[in-house]
């Protein structure tokens, strides 16, 4: 979602990490209250409906034996009053946008979960706290302003579920608000680090289930049993993967929380006249949409990395799917293909009402190709003899920006409008057989 800062932009050593379980849900339940003492169930985004599964599940569904990940039919077999709720990927974003923008207020060094976070979780958040003291108090009080900072952007029910920790590095953070209950936070000093990673569980570490896996069947339950064991060994069974869990588990590698730079996204969107489910109408709204994002000022001199598609739902509810290029472009086609083929994968489930694309990574500066590249082609012969001029374009091929400009000009008017100045007879007294044109193929 975002991009780290140079290394010579501060960092801080001390995370106090905010932990919202199931933040999607808790979002879906703030806006249907009604909802609130009933079985809800949140769906996978992304998926087709032929593969729809149980993304995120409430306590009273999750008492009647629903887990995530089931399909719809097992969850609905297992509580038939289950309520299946679409997500809403634009309502989610915008909640997490306006919580970091009120973390910012307290602290400088803000970073989501999520990317460089080991627990990958959605609805955490880092705060770094170094140096805050003389500014907020001691850290039990730093808990109690941020928390009453939240008040302005979350309901109080919200602020009130959420789990927070504080410890040092970004692992240390997650994993004591994964040990906090709400309101009562746990807070680790740095010299207790160690002992108190040594009592976590061994799922805490952001490791592959296969390593899980394999510490469950060797009988390594704690952080403390892991630690525990020779580095050797782990470098044998594990690799370089053990070795970082092992640096984790034992408190010795300390990941900073680090400040986020975030540009600000250039979006534009599309109001249809009426619902449009048609994918070749969701593809040439698309086209039109990167045309209208790319021609954009702010956009110009900057290449995309990484975009998004989204749109209103017909019924309520919204659609997005994200495509992060390899090599950074600023081509409509280029950006298209990537773009398209995430909507073929994942399509919107209903109607859509409205359309938008995105553009949140940028890549380094396009600059200005030049029309003509160095060929290969030998220099004709006899050139470079005295009193014989050469054409300076002889020797070079027409680039590709060219070639494609050219191709769609031709298509459209029926013939080639550029041209290539050739020299003919360059000692003729008459000045028009000196040059001639010749049309410019692609």
């Amino acid at each position: 979602m975002s991009d780290s800062l140079p290394s010579t932009c501060p960092e801080s050593r001390t995370s106090l990490c905010l932990r919202l379980p199931t933040f999607e849900l808790r979002l879906e339940l703030v806006r249907f209250p009604e909802l609130d003492t009933t079985s809800v169930a949140l769906l996978t985004p992304g998926e087709t409906s032929e593969r729809r599964r149980i993304w995120q599940i409430s306590e009273r569904g999750a008492e009647a034996g629903v887990r995530p990940g089931m399909s719809v039919s097992q969850a609905i077999a297992l509580s038939p009053t289950l309520t299946l709720l679409e997500p809403d990927p634009a309502h989610y974003a915008a909640a997490a946008d306006a919580i970091l923008e009120a973390l910012g207020g307290v602290s400088p060094v803000v970073q989501p979960g999520g990317g460089d976070d080991p627990s990958g979780e959605q609805g955490v958040f880092h705060v770094g706290v170094d140096g805050l003291e003389r500014l907020h108090g001691p850290p039990r009080v730093q808990v109690d302003r941020v928390l009453h900072t939240l008040l302005d952007v979350l309901p109080r029910p919200l602020v009130a579920a959420m789990r927070v920790g504080r410890a040092p590095g970004l692992f240390g953070g997650w994993t004591a608000a994964a040990s906090a209950r709400p309101g009562v936070p746990v807070l680790v000093a740095d010299d207790a680090l160690a002992s108190f990673l040594a009592t976590r569980p061994v799922s805490a570490l952001p490791v592959s289930g296969e390593m899980l896996e394999r510490l469950q069947r060797l009988d390594i339950h704690t952080l403390g049993e892991f630690g525990a064991l020779p580095l050797g060994s782990l470098l044998r069974h594990f690799g370089e993967e053990g070795r970082a869990a092992r640096a984790l588990a034992r408190g010795e590698r300390i990941d900073p929380v680090r400040p986020l730079h975030r540009p600000l996204p250039i979006r534009v969107s599309l109001d249809f006249p009426s619902p449009v489910g048609d994918r070749d109408a969701l593809h040439r709204g698309v086209s039109r949409l990167l045309e209208r994002g790319l021609a954009r000022p702010e956009r110009r001199g900057r290449s995309i990395r990484g975009l998004r598609a989204g749109g209103h739902l017909e019924g309520g509810g919204s659609w997005q799917v994200e495509a992060t290029l390899r090599d950074p472009a600023a081509r409509r086609d280029s950006l298209a293909f990537p773009l398209n083929g995430r909507i073929a994968l994942a399509p919107p489930p209903r109607a859509l009402e409205t359309l938008f694309v995105e553009f949140f990574e940028f890549g380094a500066p396009t600059l200005q190709a030049s029309l003509f590249e160095a060929g290969d082609v030998a220099v004709r012969e006899g050139a470079g003899v005295r009193g014989m001029p050469v054409d300076p374009f002889e020797n070079r091929r027409i680039s590709e920006a060219l070639r494609e400009a050219v191709r769609e000009l031709t298509l459209k008017l029926g013939h080639s409008p550029l041209y290539r100045v050739v020299e003919v007879d360059p000692w003729s007294r008459i000045p028009e057989r000196r040059h001639a044109l010749l049309a410019l193929d692609s």
